[in-house]
């Protein structure tokens, strides 16, 4: 692959994305510290010094991941949401979309699942991420603060209680699949998960 110099047009697009396809694969797999421009260049195909010109340093180059994952799980989160559709069915149709989602793109679950160990570590990630954070929470705390407006949630729960479970069910959802990998194994803990989440998972004996 010939090396490329500063990138213009279309062409500098391309490249940018390519960058962070494949910086979102480094941080994932290989963790903040160890991610290099040296070596995401030779994956890339581009010089070392050519990263500078979209990213000045290794930090800005985390946050453009961070967003660009963020903007992608928000889209396939909307997506699988209806307006109109009652939250146990929106709850249904996201967690399928998520699940293709670690599927199709498995470095992204990967990213999102070492967000939080990367800024435990390295206290200027935290710094600045936390200012492009939180969009995902605020579409599931809409979606739950509807849902208690229209009634379909037991009077005990609050929003925001509900959106920090069903942040708990898809980060734990997400590990899952990273450390099983097992297709048949995710099909069948997505069906539960729906079950209990409808409350038909256990069955209650009334003795007389």
């Amino acid at each position: 692959m010939s090396k490329l110099g500063r990138p213009t047009n279309c062409a500098g697009v391309d490249t940018c994305q390519r960058l962070l396809i494949e910086a979102r694969r480094s941080f994932a797999t290989q963790g903040f510290a160890a991610t290099t421009n040296k070596k995401l260049a030779q994956s890339v195909g581009i010089t070392t010094a050519a990263i500078y010109h979209y990213f000045p340093s290794k930090i800005e180059m985390y946050v453009a991941v961070f967003a660009d994952v963020q903007e992608l799980v928000c889209k396939t989160i909307e997506s699988s949401i209806r307006p109109d559709a009652q939250i146990s069915e929106n709850i249904s149709n996201m967690v399928d979309s998520l699940a293709l989602l670690t599927v199709r793109e498995p470095a992204v679950v990967a990213f999102v699942m070492s967000v939080s160990s990367e800024a435990h570590r390295h206290p200027e990630v935290l710094k600045a991420v936390l200012p492009v954070s939180g969009r995902i929470g605020r579409i599931l705390l809409q979606m739950c603060e509807k849902a208690i407006q229209q009634g379909e949630v037991n009077s005990n729960v609050s929003a925001q209680s509900l959106e920090d479970m069903l942040t708990v069910i898809l980060s734990g959802l997400g590990r899952f699949n990273m450390v099983y990998r097992d297709a048949r194994r995710t099909s069948d803990l997505i069906k539960s998960m729906k079950l209990l989440l409808i409350g038909e998972v256990f069955r209650v004996s009334s003795n007389a």
